[in-house]
Formats: structure tokens, C-alpha cells, sequence
């Protein structure tokens, strides 16, 4: 017999984020750009995926930005900051090497430069649901949540959530940004078929 819930996670894996086609950079990485907002120029050090496009990780006077790609102009001139290229580029599959019980092969969803060393955003936690539409994880991530019951129904005062902690909305998939881990090329192997 087929063990469906594997089969769901490894189809959420390889899933990219952005659908069919990956959509275009608007910049390189190191490539020296002009942030709009703070009217500074910098350089991409990294990109990653979220759910409004790419965000771009930008050096700029001893700070970091993240900003949106409509945030930035690109110059066409790229910082040689390190020798190094990435290993892995952005939506290629891989195998993540600590992937815990689920299934291996990941998606780079995201590649950032940090004190001269490559990390690869790929996901280490799939969605899940409870039955009453709590996530499932989220316990593992300590964090607490609400009782499902409305108020007027509960026998006993509900106890405080932890601090930093926010109800999670009843009916709905887990999918946290904290499901998002970065990994160096150590932690991944690429994918032969």
C-alpha cells in the first residue's frame, strides 16, 4: 500500500513556491544596487522567495536591508566580495541530508551570503492540520495556542499563552516562515536523475 502522507509531503517539497516558472530577478547577487527607500547604494547579497515575490537582501554602509524588487536599481557592476560561487542555484532540487522522518528532496528557495559562506533557504517542515484546524507542529516550534471552543462554552479559564505567541487561525494550513531553514552546501546533495 502506498503511503499517501509521504507521497503529500514530497509532492509539497517539490512544489516550488512560485508556481510553473520561476519569475526573473530583478538584480544579481553582488550585484551593486540603489535602494529607493533609503537612497543608499549597496549590494545583493541574497534572495529568497516569500509570498510577495523576491526579497532581496542588500549591504549598504555596514547595514542589511531586505527589501522588494521594486525597492531596488540595479547597476550592472558586481562586487567581488568572495571567490566562492554557489554551489546550488535558486529552484533547483536537492536532498536535504537532515530531513527528520519525512522525504529528502527540497527546493532552493532562497541563496544568501554570510561571512563569506553560501546559505540555501529550503523548507524543514511541511503544512499539517488537526482535525479542528489547529496546526500540527505547532507545538514543536513552542508555541501556544487559543482553545478551539468559543468562550461561552468552556467549563475552565483558559490558560495565558506563552509570550510571543499568537492564536492560530482555526481552518488553516500551517505555513510559517519559521518552516524556512538555512543550510550550507554541507547540509544538501544534489539531486541525480
Amino acid at each position: 500500500m502506498i503511503n499517501l502522507v509521504q507521497t503529500l509531503e514530497t509532492c509539497w517539497y517539490v512544489s516550488p513556491p512560485w508556481g510553473e516558472e520561476i519569475p526573473p530577478l530583478e538584480v544579481s547577487l553582488l550585484e551593486k544596487v540603489y535602494v529607493t527607500t533609503t537612497k543608499s547604494f549597496g549590494y545583493c547579497c541574497g534572495v529568497e522567495w516569500s509570498a510577495k515575490g523576491w526579497n532581496y537582501e542588500i549591504v549598504s554602509s555596514n547595514d542589511n536591508l531586505t527589501v522588494l524588487g521594486r525597492e531596488i536599481i540595479g547597476t550592472g557592476n558586481l562586487q567581488l566580495v568572495t571567490k566562492e560561487k554557489p554551489v546550488f542555484e535558486l529552484g533547483e532540487l536537492v536532498e536535504f541530508r537532515f530531513y527528520g522522518d519525512g522525504p529528502p528532496a527540497r527546493i532552493v528557495q532562497g541563496i544568501q551570503l554570510i561571512n563569506d559562506c553560501w546559505f540555501y533557504s529550503v523548507e524543514w517542515m511541511s503544512p499539517g492540520i488537526s482535525e479542528k484546524g489547529v496546526a500540527s507542529g505547532e507545538e514543536k516550534m513552542g508555541q501556544a495556542s487559543y482553545p478551539t471552543d468559543p468562550p461561552s462554552t468552556q467549563t475552565s479559564i483558559p490558560k495565558k499563552p506563552a509570550p510571543f505567541s499568537k492564536p492560530f487561525p482555526r481552518d488553516e494550513v500551517f505555513t510559517s516562515r519559521d518552516s524556512i531553514a538555512r543550510v550550507t552546501d554541507y547540509d544538501l546533495e544534489r539531486v541525480r536523475l
